[in-house]
């Protein structure tokens, strides 16, 4: 294998992080399984050797990590952390288990008690390659340059395209140091009671980026990616819970009707005749599956979309980018640069924050030397968050649906969601043109100030992805043997359940973009970003409401016909 090949590279780099979080521990042998009382599940158990990887480093440090990144400074509650959740996947997958296992003959169940134990690890371990507030440090590592080299790597050799997180779960979990863990278990008597060896390490880190080799054995991997897995069985429930929202779904009507289920799929391989085994569900069950589908609609809208929530996680992406090298700066801080942030040199070393590596209790608000982090961090600190100074949405755009220029325009500014660079672009033209208006005679005096101040960091282009519904395209319904059924009586959910028409309408509705910015410099921003959207090449006029619902303090009119400056 080349040295340059970016697997190698980024497995290296995890089994030294790996090694070093284990060097140290020292694993107790507990003598019997333990209670843990969980607010959604009530009390589970966990078995002796599940208890030792628990206390271990790698999973202590989910305790610091919030399921819902800064969301607990719009909901207050929104507290819980990836090591509750991770409790609640392994308990939420050991009753999918018991459920298929359930419409077996007890005898002969679908899934072998080793194969239970191999699933319960894979969703034991499956978050262990989160960082810092969850997804809101995953979006910065993940889009860097030799993440994207390694994703392109996992995709090339098992054809699946997992989340950066997951990814970094799969490297974790197939670390030899962590084998060598696995293995320090059994000898020492702690892990007992199924023939693991270390071969199963493949498979368990298989099941957390949903890839297993053998088809007959994809179900198992569904438990824990999939497209009703348990982590998002656990994650839409957890969320809502301690976030406030009413989101219900009957889970227990899904135990009740899941199975595995084999059925043909032409990129099954030659493998069992082109035929896989997956989770499924009858028709009579698909109700349950659309409640599971609507709330996580339902929790964009109400959570992951909600604009305080995407405004702060904006503010906390400018810290972060703070302890990322620069394009071509490699290996260390740039000379005479001190701060008390981490310096992430490379995605691996994200594997080694957490939340508080970032936002402590008390930190000196100019961050030993970095006065740009140290103010966004005092902010947040205060919760004083910036300010909506424009929202885009179909709803505030005129002619979005009727004129293709205008069409045309607004898909390329959503295309700034997804390339740093011009969204970058975007965010230096408003900033530049905010402070050429405050030159202008009505505000030269007066906004000298904050004309010296303004830089990029101060305004925030926030364009949210769309809702994903993987679910309806990765999970076949059994309709029996009706007219136009496909695969002998399997359809796709979409085929009964036509959700892109919910997704339609809440890209058309609910979904919004924003421009955020200090509080004292939204009207000239937004004045400033009404200017440079309404030029090429995006061509885009905004109604009053884009303006009037973000409450700015005497807005500067705006006018095509006559601009200020």
């Amino acid at each position: 294998m080349s040295q340059t090949d970016p697997l190698q590279e980024f497995q290296i780099a995890v089994d030294s992080y790996v090694s070093d979080s284990l060097s140290t521990y020292n694993p107790e042998k507990h003598a019997k399984e333990k209670s843990i009382r969980d607010a959604l599940w009530g009390t589970s158990r966990f078995s002796p050797w599940e208890v030792a990887i628990l206390d271990s480093p790698l999973l202590q440090r989910l305790r610091d990590i919030r399921q819902t990144g800064l969301a607990y400074l719009v909901y207050p509650t929104a507290l819980h952390n990836r090591f509750d959740h991770t409790l609640g996947v392994v308990t939420v997958a050991s009753r999918i288990v018991r459920s298929i296992n359930d419409k077996h003959p007890p005898g002969d169940p679908k899934i072998q008690y080793g194969d239970h134990m191999r699933i319960r690890l894979s969703a034991l371990l499956h978050d262990v390659g989160h960082s810092s507030l969850s997804h809101v440090s995953e979006t910065i590592y993940g889009a860097s340059e030799a993440f994207a080299g390694l994703l392109r790597r996992v995709n090339e050799n098992l054809g699946v395209t997992p989340k950066p997180h997951e990814v970094m779960s799969w490297l974790v979990v197939r670390s030899s140091p962590f084998a060598s863990f696995m293995e320090r278990l059994k000898s020492k008597g702690i892990l007992t009671g199924w023939d693991f060896t270390t071969a199963d390490m493949e498979a368990i880190a298989g099941n957390i980026i949903g890839y297993r080799k053998d088809p007959a054995q994809k179900f198992q991997a569904d438990i824990v990616n999939g497209p009703m897995d348990a982590d998002k069985l656990d994650y839409l429930a957890r969320d809502a819970y301690f976030a406030g929202p009413t989101v219900v779904y009957d889970l227990e009507r899904f135990l009740h009707t899941v199975d595995a289920i084999e059925y043909p799929h032409e990129q099954a391989g030659g493998g069992m005749d082109g035929k896989i085994v997956r989770l499924s569900i009858p028709i009579q069950g698909a109700t349950a599956l659309e409640q599971i589908i609507i709330s996580k609609l339902m929790l964009y809208s109400y959570l992951y979309h909600h604009q305080k929530i995407r405004c702060v996680e904006g503010m906390y992406h400018e810290v972060l980018k703070r302890c990322v090298p620069a394009p071509g700066q490699k290996g260390k801080r740039p000379k005479g640069k001190r701060s008390r942030l981490p310096f992430l040199d490379h995605p691996v070393s994200f594997l080694k924050a957490s939340d508080r590596s970032f936002l402590p209790d008390a930190w000196p608000p100019e961050v030993e030397g970095d006065k740009v982090a140290g103010e966004i961090i005092s902010m947040l600190t205060r919760r004083e968050l910036y300010k909506r100074a424009l929202i885009i949405s179909r709803l505030f755009i005129s002619g979005v649906d009727t004129d293709e220029r205008v069409r045309s325009g607004f898909e390329k500014l959503l295309e700034c969601g997804g390339d740093t660079s011009a969204r970058d672009s975007l965010r230096q033209a408003i900033v530049d043109q905010s402070k050429k208006l405050m030159t202008t005679k009505p505000f030269k005096d007066e906004m000298k100030e904050l004309r010296a101040k303004l830089e990029i960091r101060h305004v925030l282009l926030d364009i949210p992805g769309s809702p994903t519904v993987e679910e309806t395209d990765g999970v076949m319904i059994h309709v029996g043997a009706e007219a136009g059924a496909d695969h002998h009586g399997w359809v796709p959910l979409i085929d009964i359940f036509p959700i892109e028409k919910w997704v339609d309408a809440y890209n058309a509705i609910k979904w919004r973009a924003h421009i955020f910015t200090l509080e004292e410099a939204t009207r000239f921003v937004n004045y400033a970003t009404l200017k440079v959207l309404a030029s090429e090449p995006y061509f885009l006029q905004f109604t009053g409401q884009a303006t009037d619902l973000c409450k700015i303090a005497n807005p500067i009119p705006f006018s095509t016909a006559k601009p200020l400056f």
